[in-house]
């Protein structure tokens, strides 16, 4: 099993700032969207696979908030902490935080709630056993 929350560092590029030096609002959630292919490549989640061998890859972002609470200035490194909150029927529910490299100053919060769909109605569909195996162990104790 997997040590939550799953850590992924992110490289910050000077094409990722704006005219301030500060990192552009967008830019972490394309850092947190890389963490959490991370996390499920890490829990064998490949996306290169067929939906025959991978069929939870068919599922969309449905809500995302972030809170920015400390801005990011000039290149370096930013560590992206990630961790499964809660799986419904359908949803996943992913807490992230944006941090320094060495955790000191946290960036950004934010939650993401993916939906997994049926490839051929696009429908909201449950999640598989394989997916509901990986990410039950890491959730939270209630």
């Amino acid at each position: 099993m997997l040590a939550m929350p799953y850590r992924s560092i992110q490289r910050v590029y000077f094409d990722d700032l704006d005219a301030l030096n500060i990192l552009h609002n967008v830019r972490y959630l394309l850092f947190i969207e890389r963490a959490r292919g991370g996390l499920l490549q890490a829990l064998g989640f490949l996306w290169q696979d067929p939906l025959e061998k991978n069929p939870d890859k068919y599922h969309v972002v449905a809500a995302h908030t972030i809170d920015y609470l400390a801005p990011v200035r000039g290149e370096g490194e930013l560590n992206v902490e990630i961790r499964p909150v809660h799986l419904g029927r359908s949803s996943l529910v992913l807490d992230a935080l944006v941090t320094s490299r060495h955790g000191n100053t946290t960036h950004a919060r934010s939650s993401t709630r993916l939906v997994r769909l049926d490839p051929e109605t696009n429908a909201p569909c449950a999640w598989s056993d394989r997916m509901r195996n990986a990410i039950t162990p890491l959730l939270p104790a209630t």
